[in-house]
């Protein structure tokens, strides 16, 4: 059975791709930081539990980082795919040390000791279109204008580089995937539509930074996995990857969105806050290439999506109630 080790696997992207995975009947083995609630986690009612093996890595510990390898080693995952970072945008301009050094100085660590393992055959590293910054033009994968506008987009470009460099110079098996915003059960409720859907809920205001007028791309996390899962099957080492919703949206529409699928004014569910520091105010890559080459397509309509994560907090609202809505580390 072929061995998948994933980086990150409490995050909301890397627990939701282990699920993916498990079902798909791969041994998964996954490293996490700290332990999370079940609810936040989808793999944790998955009939093949037994296939996952899990090890607690602090990505700030040297020692940590060494027994990852011993680890890597060991159990020769065939791939790595790469979710392990701190990915909260806004919080990145407080401890932006914390940022690069989980974010790129780690990884340049590990990423300079499994360049040597022959046994490993894809790298997938998990960007961000945050590394362009806010650009109005679509942005294909060989776009190289990078903008990068916070300390958490920077620390995600500092390894973008370096991968690149080690596929240029050492023949890297590495690839990266940049992922327009992904949503879905599991996520956490200081996120977006997890948070204006249990904003409402619970008959609490929804914070409105600024006018809420920056766009983004949303994929619902089956295709965000789906779209990984491609990867592994058929993509090419060396390649950079984009995957983007079918359409962008403001903030402002995707609250009403929420608030209409749920019967609500959207007027009364709002509260107008200051904006974010560094916020950019479009993301808009292109993923036509990605779809040609890899045959995927965003498939989830994004009413569809929210409607099932609706759906999905109403039936686990006792064990959702009580989870934070706001981000503390």
């Amino acid at each position: 059975m072929k061995k998948i080790l994933v980086l990150g696997c409490s995050s909301f992207s890397g627990a939701s791709m282990v699920d993916f995975l498990l079902k798909k009947k791969y041994f998964v083995l996954g490293t996490y930081s700290k332990k999370k609630p079940k609810i936040l986690l989808s793999f944790s009612n998955n009939k093949r539990q037994k296939y996952l093996k899990t090890i607690k890595i602090n990505l700030l510990k040297k020692i940590d980082l060494n027994r990852l390898l011993t680890f890597i080693k060991k159990e020769k995952p065939h791939i790595i795919i790469d979710f392990a970072s701190i990915c909260m945008v806004n919080e990145s301009w407080k401890k932006p040390k914390k940022y690069f050094e989980i974010n790129s100085t780690s990884k340049i660590y590990i990423l300079n000791q499994i360049i040597k393992f022959n046994f490993l055959k894809k790298y997938i590293y998990i960007s961000t279109p945050e590394v362009f910054g806010s650009q109005n033009n679509s942005i294909k994968e060989s776009n190289n204008s990078f903008n990068p506008s916070t300390p958490y987009a920077v620390s995600k470009l500092i390894c973008e580089d370096y991968i690149k460099n080690l596929i240029r110079n050492f023949k890297f098996n590495g690839i990266i995937a940049r992922f327009s915003n992904f949503y879905g059960p599991g996520q956490p409720y200081y996120r977006l539509i997890p948070k204006i859907i249990i904003s409402i809920i619970k008959k609490k205001k929804f914070p409105l930074h600024g006018d809420g007028k920056s766009k983004r791309n949303f994929i619902f996390s089956d295709d965000f996995c789906y779209g990984i899962y491609k990867i592994i099957i058929k993509g090419a080492t060396g390649k950079i990857y984009h995957f983007s919703g079918n359409k962008l949206y403001s903030v402002v529409e995707i609250i009403k969105k929420v608030s209409n699928l749920m019967g609500k004014n959207f007027k009364k569910v709002i509260k107008k806050v200051p904006d974010r520091k560094g916020k950019d105010l479009i993301y808009n890559i292109n993923s036509r290439l990605t779809e040609k080459e890899l045959n995927w397509f965003c498939k989830t309509n994004i009413d569809v999506g929210i409607s099932k994560l609706i759906n999905y907090t109403f039936d686990n609202l006792n064990n959702i109630k009580n989870l934070p809505m706001e981000y503390k580390r």
